[in-house]
């Protein structure tokens, strides 16, 4: 599985993020507007069983940091593969890490030495997720408990610093998870069951970095929903602020109102799919031609294409112009970021992969 999201490891918000606004600039002392950072965290689960393999990368092709941390200890599980929840996630300041089964772990950009946070309260053969939110004052969790039948999840809140517990949601049929924070409520994944073979029964293969099927937006005091994104497709992609994409075509918006885009060339073949962070584009392989990541505009017609992996992965977007493509499948598959304004060749980031 790879992960990536727009982070702003350092002080500047970023434009791709969920916890921030899809654009954010500041002013220079001369009074011009000044883009603020943007960076990609891409996850390499492919090189190591053990540990993971994190890579913060700029649009200009540089890899501004990259370190390890130490894999989920899950055991094998007789009733099958458990899903590898997502290992990251961002706010408007740092980067948050989980490291092995319970410790979530800090990293900034210029800011001190990346240290640990907070200890997840997970129980011998269960594994967690969490999300935490853009002021970096509170965390979401959700535990699955491989160690019942069914597996049992529980979700709940608390002060990042530590207090303040509450308990929020428990469930032996729903499985969903946290994956971020948006406008005062939290971001469910919602999976179609808690192992690998249940959740390829919705999709190809895994076609978001959550194992999502759609999202459900809560109250994180009660998990009242709010919205559900996804209801009438399979959602695909990284998130964006401006929804998500969907395997079979088109798109859907926060508030869960789906829009039939004009082409469903992607959906013919239920390619994985990105959706840009101002809405206007998905990235996706094409039917005639599976090797191309091609980039669609709302009526159909085709703005650009790169090389792309293939069908099975999605590509993740820094801002409305800057694309990282990566494989969470291929090792061979050279990371790189695309510059849709430019004729540029893409430019591939060294040793990096996800």
């Amino acid at each position: 599985m790879a992960v990536l999201a727009g982070a702003a490891c350092g002080p500047s918000p970023a434009p791709g993020s969920l916890s921030v606004p899809a654009t954010s600039a500041s002013h220079s002392a001369s009074g011009s507007r000044v883009q603020a950072p943007v960076y990609g965290v891409m996850v390499d689960l492919l090189s190591d069983p053990t540990t993971y393999t994190i890579s913060v990368v700029s649009w200009n092709g540089t890899v501004a940091a990259q370190f390890r941390a130490a894999r989920r200890s899950l055991p094998p599980n007789p009733n099958g593969q458990a899903l590898e929840l997502p290992y990251v996630g961002t706010t408007r300041t740092a980067l948050y890490y989980l490291d092995g089964d319970s410790v979530v772990r800090r990293f900034t950009l210029g800011g001190p030495t990346d240290q640990a946070v907070t200890t997840l309260d997970v129980g011998t053969g269960a594994e967690a997720a969490f999300a935490v939110s853009p002021d970096d004052s509170r965390i979401a969790v959700a535990t699955l408990n491989f160690a019942t039948l069914p597996v049992h999840v529980h979700i709940y809140t608390a002060d990042l610093a530590g207090g303040n517990r509450h308990d929020v949601f428990d469930s032996d049929t729903d499985y969903v998870w946290p994956v971020a924070w948006r406008n005062g409520l939290l971001v469910l994944a919602h999976g179609y069951g808690p192992y690998v073979d249940a959740a390829l029964k919705a999709a190809p293969g895994q076609d978001n970095p959550y194992w999502a099927v759609s999202y459900h937006v809560v109250d994180p005091t009660n998990a009242s929903r709010k919205a559900l994104v996804g209801q009438a497709c399979t959602v695909s992609g990284p998130l964006s602020p401006a929804g998500s994409a969907c395997i079979q075509g088109g798109t859907v918006d926060w508030s869960g109102a789906n829009t039939n885009w004009s082409t469903y060339n992607w959906g013919s073949i239920s390619s994985a799919a990105s959706l840009s962070p101002d809405g206007s584009l998905v990235a996706a392989a094409p039917p005639e031609d599976q090797t191309r990541l091609t980039f669609y505009r709302r009526d159909g017609s085709i703005w650009y294409y790169v090389a792309g992996p293939g069908p099975r992965d999605w590509a993740g977007w820094l801002d409305a112009t800057h694309l990282i493509v990566g494989s969470a499948s291929d090792l061979t598959f050279q990371t790189r970021v695309v510059t849709l304004t430019s004729i540029t060749p893409a430019l591939q980031y060294p040793d990096v992969h996800g």
